[in-house]
């Protein structure tokens, strides 16, 4: 009597064959560059490439993380390009122009000593590229779907909306102004990318506690053509985008690493004007002369609006 049973590559029945293996191999290495479906983006590494201009090389350096998703930091020059020209809208020239244009910068291109003839792309890591955009600190990353990743425009739109925090979780104000001074982007130019990346906006005003300890709104003098007037004092806004949260994952170790760095060239840090608690304001031994506390929303004297009391 004969039986049928099929060994596997160790001789033990039941298991997988030598030529499923084979196969879940060759699949294996076919959906190994296959993008992500989520691009992790940086707000202070964004923020850095739009103030000098390196965008394109910052979203290229975005999208060749998502390509890499098994986090090994290289990747097949072949596989980026397809994956550039199919899942990022490039053009298979523009893509090729750029990761020749980027060689060195952010990721390095160099020929397989294995495989000879076949280039790889080297990506690197994020406190190098840190470094190389000279920030003293990487915040917490914001996740997007790769879909909305297309189009020049579009791509630099979605790095200015990085720079703020998502939707859902507290924020500080900041003004137009700042805003430039930090992304280089105009007045202008920050109401466009308002509108393409869906960017949400919520005014501000200041308040201050009178004698009795009730909230009492902070006024202004406004003096026109004609006549002056009173007029309750605005703070800078404060702005939400689409992004999604996530983990923060190397953030904190790149920090540390940052931190002493900024030490050693004496970085001073600037003095903050903002506080989401008291607590934080008492812990804060750098602070602004005008500093503000974010109201409770018990307190607030209109609901849903955001009011800050004088410290």
């Amino acid at each position: 009597m004969t039986t049928n049973t099929k060994f596997t590559h160790g001789g033990i029945p039941g298991g997988p064959t030598v030529d499923q293996k084979a196969r879940e191999r060759r699949h294996d290495r076919s959906c190994r560059d296959t993008p992500a479906r989520l691009l992790k983006l940086y707000p202070e590494l964004s923020a850095a490439a739009l103030k000098s201009g390196r965008h394109n090389e910052l979203a290229l350096w975005y999208e060749l993380r998502s390509i890499n998703n098994t986090g090994s930091g290289r990747v097949s020059l072949n596989d980026a390009l397809a994956a550039l020209v199919n899942h990022f809208g490039y053009s298979k020239t523009t893509a090729y122009r750029l990761l020749k244009a980027s060689d060195g910068r952010l990721f390095s291109i160099y020929q397989n000593p294995r495989q000879p003839g076949r280039s790889q792309i080297y990506i690197y890591a994020l406190y190098r590229v840190a470094e190389y955009f000279n920030t003293t600190r990487v915040g917490s990353p914001v996740e997007l779907s790769r879909e909305n990743f297309r189009g020049r425009v579009v791509k630099r739109a979605w790095l200015y909306a990085s720079f703020f925090k998502p939707d859902g979780s507290k924020s500080k104000p900041i003004s137009r102004s700042s805003i430039t001074t930090a992304t280089g982007v105009k007045r202008r130019q920050q109401q466009r990318y308002d509108k393409v990346a869906g960017i949400k906006r919520v005014a501000n005003f200041a308040f201050f506690q009178d004698g009795n300890g009730k909230l009492t709104p902070l006024r202004h003098l406004v003096t026109g053509k004609s006549k002056q007037w009173l007029k309750h004092r605005r703070l800078g806004n404060t702005y939400h985008s689409r992004a999604l949260i996530t983990h923060k994952g190397m953030s904190r170790k790149i920090n540390t690493m940052l931190r002493h760095r900024s030490l050693i060239w004496g970085e001073a840090p600037l003095p903050k004007r903002f506080f989401l608690s008291a607590r934080s304001l008492v812990r804060s031994p750098e602070r602004d002369k005008e500093a503000f506390i974010l109201v409770n929303k018990r307190d607030r004297l209109i609901r849903g609006r955001m009011e800050w009391c004088i410290a």
